[in-house]
């Protein structure tokens, strides 16, 4: 039986990309977890989810102070309730959308579904 497509493992030390990415990256690149995906993870999207993180309480705070200081008038408390409403609703889909691309992901790299 003749096969039309051969699934061979690349290493990056065969292509070069070791090599670049040191070149490029510097000691970032080095060491055991020399992978782009390690890269990226680390250094890229452990940031973005401190940014996100970050907004999402400072959205806290100054909904809290908002309705702290609305003296009972209505007007201002459904501004510091929506505030909120919609703080948590945009890191609810954030994190959603970090556990769907990880399981994703994960479940492309390892072969199989779990």
């Amino acid at each position: 039986m003749r096969t039309l497509l051969s699934l061979t493992t690349i290493d990056a030390s065969s292509t070069g990309l070791s090599k670049t990415g040191t070149e490029a990256f510097g000691s970032a690149w080095v060491g055991s977890n020399s992978s782009i995906a390690y890269f990226v993870g680390n250094k890229i999207i452990q940031p973005i989810f401190g940014l996100v993180g970050l907004v999402f309480f400072c959205l806290a705070v100054y909904s809290g102070v908002m309705w702290m200081t609305a003296q009972g008038d209505s007007k201002k408390i459904d501004k510091a309730k929506d505030t909120l409403v919609s703080a948590t609703v945009g890191l609810v889909i954030v994190v959603a959308s970090y556990v769907l691309t990880n399981a994703i992901l994960s479940a492309i790299t390892s072969g199989s579904v779990t």
